[in-house]
């Protein structure tokens, strides 16, 4: 019998409707791929109150906000967690269930895809007969490189771009990661051949994130207004930060707001995968202009597939998605993505909506499997071999 491939959701992400973050995402659209293919798989994640999506025979660990934990654990928690130098007072017991959960999957040499360094880690100290894959979704940062310095040689490494495989490879010269790009549900992320709407429909959706530019889009949005130039935005998305301090988080998001007040525009807040679907149809041209270099560009990538003009910032793994078929500004540049939005219109408009569309085509979940797939046969290239071609 075909060992299966265990995806564990790492302590922040969950595997429901209530959460659209960018990791379970992708794994319930793998997942998704590999059932059609008769592929074992199973699914472990933290347990947030809410029903499992039913792909991959889920399992929520016992572990999460909707299992509480008393002050004495907690209090244990953290005086472990500053010993061991773990990443979190709660990571022992995250740890715990994970390796329960794996237990309980029943199989002796389980394929087991983790999502971050410290989990891989301890999976494979944990499972020694299992192959440990750690899939890297973001730029390592210094915690993170201390795990990977740690990894056992025997733990595949994958991330989502060559960028953040650059990354890794400048980190620790001695991993080189092999490179599964990220992809989109084009059943449901399609475009629907709209003509180009008076105004201009520009939407920028995803987390709302210091990081990710949205208040360079409304202060876009404002001098375009100024200016008379007929153009409406759409922002989708929820505050959820990682790393900031709530306060400034807090602030940023208010910002936000107000500039959305002051020119007019609408916020939708959070939707769910289909209703996003929906409403990225409904638009001409994504802004997608992170300060910072960004992964992959999921956001991007769906708004493209949907028939949107994209416009992006040149940061991290955004051209790997773009490619030749968006505009490129500055980060932190309102004047420039205003040139750029006002650039397109008419035939411009309609030849930068078709381009946005067929490259998005080159990124398919298919595809992606057989990526990871031939990574975990060892017949996909590591980025060094890559390189080297």
């Amino acid at each position: 019998m075909t060992s299966p491939i265990v995806f564990v959701l790492p302590r922040e992400e969950h595997y429901t409707a209530a959460w659209s973050g960018a990791v379970a995402t992708v794994i319930r659209n793998l997942v998704r791929e590999l059932d059609a293919r008769d592929r074992p798989v199973a699914v472990l994640a933290p347990d947030d109150g809410v029903a499992l999506y039913a792909e991959g025979a889920p399992t929520a660990l016992r572990y999460g906000p909707a299992v509480p934990r008393g002050r004495v654990a907690r209090v244990l928690g953290a005086i472990e967690a500053r010993i061991r130098r773990f990443p979190g007072g709660d990571y022992a017991a995250y740890r715990r269930a994970v390796h329960r959960g794996v237990r309980g999957v029943g199989v002796a040499d389980p394929t087991l895809v983790a999502h971050d360094a410290p989990t891989a880690r301890a999976l494979a100290g944990r499972f020694r007969r299992a192959s440990v894959v750690l899939w890297m979704h973001n730029y390592p940062d210094a915690a993170t490189v201390r795990e990977l310095g740690k990894l056992p040689e025997a733990v595949l490494v994958v991330a989502v771009s060559d960028s953040v495989a650059q990354a890794i490879v400048t980190a620790v010269p001695s991993i080189s990661p092999t490179v599964v790009h990220n992809a989109v549900d084009h059943a449901l992320f399609h475009p629907d051949g709209h003509a180009p709407h008076e105004p201009v429909r520009v939407v920028c959706h995803g987390r709302i994130d210091p990081n990710k530019g949205q208040d360079v889009v409304t202060a876009a949005i404002a001098r375009l207004r100024n200016d008379g130039f007929p153009v409406e935005l759409t922002l989708i998305g929820e505050l959820r930060t990682f790393g900031f301090d709530p306060a400034v988080a807090e602030a940023y998001d208010r910002s936000v707001r107000s500039s959305l007040r002051a020119s007019g525009s609408r916020s939708l807040g959070w939707l769910a995968h289909d209703a996003l679907a929906l409403e990225l149809r409904q638009h001409d041209v994504a802004c997608a202009v992170p300060r910072v270099d960004e992964p992959f560009g999921l956001a991007a990538l769906e708004a493209m597939a949907s028939g949107c003009a994209i416009v992006a910032t040149a940061l991290g793994g955004l051209p790997e998605v773009v490619g030749d078929a968006g505009i490129y500004v500055p980060p932190d540049d309102a004047d420039a993505l205003a040139s750029a939005i006002r650039s397109l219109v008419g035939d411009s408009l309609i030849a930068a909506r078709r381009d946005a569309a067929a490259a998005a085509e080159a990124f398919t979940w298919s595809a992606s499997v057989d990526a990871f797939l031939r990574a975990l046969d060892g017949t996909q290239p590591p980025i060094a071999d890559q390189t080297r071609a």
